[in-house]
C-alpha cells in the first residue's frame, strides 16, 4: 500500500515536470497525518532522486488552540531533521471559527511565497467527499459540486493595493484517509491529531465524524463514489464554463471592470436552458465568487419586465465590491457601485476638471477620489461638454436637450457626462465624435462605436 502512495505522487511530479519548471514549491504542512505524510513521501522521492529538491514547509500558527506552540515545535523539529527549509507563520484569527481560519492561512501562505509559487496540499478523498457534502446541502450547482481541483490558481490580497496569485496543487485528491493513515503509521511519523477535525461545532466535523460513517455502511465505496462524481462534474463544469463563456461573449456589447452591458435581444435568443448560468455568470464578472441564486433571479426578472420603468436598481455585493444593475430600453447594465455614485452624484461633466497634454484627461471626483480617464492617440482640436441647449446635427435633422438623449439612447445616468470632440485626422480633415462613458457616436451619420473598438479616441479607464 505505501508504494502505491509513493507512486500516486511520483506520477503527479512527472506529470506536472514542466509546470515545476524554475518554479519554488512550497507545503502546507500542519503537523497533521496528511500533510506531514505528504512531506514525508516528498523525501523519499527526494532521496531517490526522482524529483529534483523538497518543498519548503509552511505552518501556520493559529493560536487557536493551547497545543498550537506544540505543533509549531514538532514541524520546525521535524523538518530540520530531514533537511526541510521550514516557516513558521503566525496569524491572529478574528474569530475562531473554519472560515477565518482557512482565509488566514492562504493570506499567510501569500505574504511569504512568491507570486506563481505553487503551494502543495494534502487535501485526499475524504476531504473531496466532505466538500462536496458541504455544498450540496448549501444548494451548489455543478461549479461548486465539482468541489476541488488537482489544480486551481488562486489570487490573493496581500495588503489594499497588491495581489498575489499562486497555484494550489492536490495530487492526493484520488488517495483515501486510510491509506495515507497505513502510510504515516507503517513510517512512525510523530503527526498530531486536531480534535476540531471531527468537533460537533464544525459542519465538517459533523460530516466527517456521524454523516459519512452512516454512507459507508450503506455503501463501503461511498467516499470514493462520491469523489469521482465530483470529478465527473468538474469535466462537465469545464464544458458548461467554455458554453456559457460564448454565451456571455455574444450578448456583452461592451465590458469594463466597473461597467458591463448586456444587449437583452440578444441574451433573450439563448435556450432557456442557458439563461440563467450565462446571466449568473454575466454578474459575476471578475469577482472571485458568485451572486446568490436569489440576486440572479431578481435580475432575471428586471431583464424580463416589459414596462419603461427605467429607475429600478439591483444591488450586489460581491467580495471585491458592490454592484449596481439597472436596465435602459433594451440594455441592461452592470456598474461597480462606486462608478455608479460617480455617474449620478452632483458632479457634472462640464464642472470636471481637464488637462491635456499627449492625450485627454477627463476627471471626476466625489469622497472617494474616483476618476474616469480618456486616453486619445490622435490631437484633440476642441472639446465642449453637450448642454441642453447645444443643437447636434445628426444626419438631415438637429437636436437638443432631451430630444437628443432619445435620439442617442443614452441612459438618463450618463446624459451630464455628454462631450462633443473634434479630432485632428489627419490630411487636413477634422473627425467630430459624442462621446460619454463606454458609448460612442460619429457625427454627422449618428454612427454608434463602442468603446472596444473605438480607435480615436482609445479606451476608458477607471483608477482607483
Amino acid at each position: 500500500m505505501p508504494s502505491t502512495l509513493i507512486q500516486t505522487l511520483s506520477t503527479a511530479f512527472d506529470t506536472a515536470k514542466d509546470q515545476l519548471a524554475d518554479t519554488p514549491l512550497y507545503l502546507a504542512c500542519s503537523g497533521g497525518r496528511d500533510s506531514l505524510a505528504l512531506a514525508f513521501a516528498c523525501h523519499q522521492l527526494y532521496t531517490a532522486g526522482q524529483i529534483a529538491r523538497l518543498p519548503i514547509l509552511l505552518h501556520v500558527h493559529h493560536g487557536w488552540q493551547s497545543a498550537n506552540d506544540d505543533w509549531a515545535d514538532l514541524v520546525a523539529n521535524w523538518a530540520v531533521e530531514y533537511g526541510f527549509d521550514c516557516r513558521i507563520l503566525r496569524v491572529n484569527l478574528p474569530k475562531n471559527s473554519e472560515t477565518a481560519a482557512r482565509s488566514a492561512r492562504y493570506q499567510a501562505f501569500a505574504t511569504v511565497m512568491i507570486d506563481g509559487g505553487v503551494l502543495l496540499l494534502a487535501h485526499h478523498a475524504n476531504d473531496q467527499a466532505e466538500t462536496v457534502l458541504m455544498r450540496l446541502i448549501d444548494g451548489a450547482g455543478v461549479q461548486g459540486l465539482s468541489a476541488m481541483k488537482i489544480w486551481q490558481d488562486k489570487t490573493i490580497a496581500i495588503d489594499e493595493h497588491s495581489n498575489k496569485t499562486i497555484s494550489l496543487w492536490r495530487p492526493w485528491l484520488g488517495v483515501s484517509r486510510d491509506v495515507i493513515t497505513q502510510f504515516a503509521r507503517a513510517h512512525q511519523l510523530p503527526f498530531v491529531d486536531d480534535a476540531t477535525n471531527t468537533d460537533a461545532a464544525f459542519v465538517r466535523g459533523i460530516l466527517r465524524a456521524q454523516v459519512l460513517p452512516i454512507l459507508q455502511s450503506i455503501n463501503p465505496k461511498a467516499i470514493d463514489n462520491i469523489a469521482r462524481s465530483a470529478q465527473l462534474l468538474a469535466q462537465t463544469a469545464d464544458w458548461q464554463a467554455e458554453s456559457v463563456a460564448e454565451s456571455v461573449a455574444s450578448f456583452t456589447t461592451a465590458h469594463l471592470p466597473y461597467q458591463s452591458v448586456l444587449n437583452i435581444a440578444t441574451f433573450n435568443q439563448l435556450p432557456k436552458s442557458a439563461q440563467s448560468s450565462s446571466l449568473h455568470q454575466w454578474l459575476q464578472g471578475d469577482e472571485p465568487l458568485p451572486p446568490s441564486f436569489a440576486t440572479t433571479q431578481s435580475v432575471l426578472s428586471l431583464l424580463n419586465r416589459a414596462d419603461n420603468d427605467h429607475e429600478s436598481q439591483i444591488l450586489w455585493q460581491g467580495k471585491r465590491h458592490a454592484y449596481v444593475i439597472c436596465r435602459y430600453d433594451d440594455y441592461l447594465y452592470r456598474y461597480r457601485a462606486d462608478v455608479w455614485r460617480l455617474f449620478t452624484s452632483t458632479a457634472k461633466g462640464d464642472d470636471a476638471p481637464m488637462s491635456s497634454c499627449d492625450g485627454w484627461h477627463w476627471q471626476l471626483i466625489n469622497d472617494e477620489q474616483c476618476h474616469l480617464v480618456f486616453n486619445t492617440n490622435k490631437p484633440i482640436k476642441s472639446l465642449v461638454p453637450v448642454s441642453r441647449m447645444m443643437s447636434i446635427t445628426i444626419g438631415k435633422h438637429s437636436y437638443k436637450g432631451k430630444k437628443l438623449a432619445q435620439k442617442l439612447r443614452l441612459p438618463p445616468w450618463l446624459r451630464t457626462h455628454l462631450w462633443q470632440a473634434v479630432i485632428d485626422g489627419g490630411d487636413g480633415e477634422d473627425e467630430t465624435w459624442l462621446i460619454a462613458p463606454m458609448m460612442a457616436w460619429r457625427l454627422p451619420t449618428g454612427e454608434q462605436v463602442t468603446m472596444d473598438n473605438f480607435a480615436p479616441i482609445g479606451t476608458m479607464v477607471y483608477n482607483e
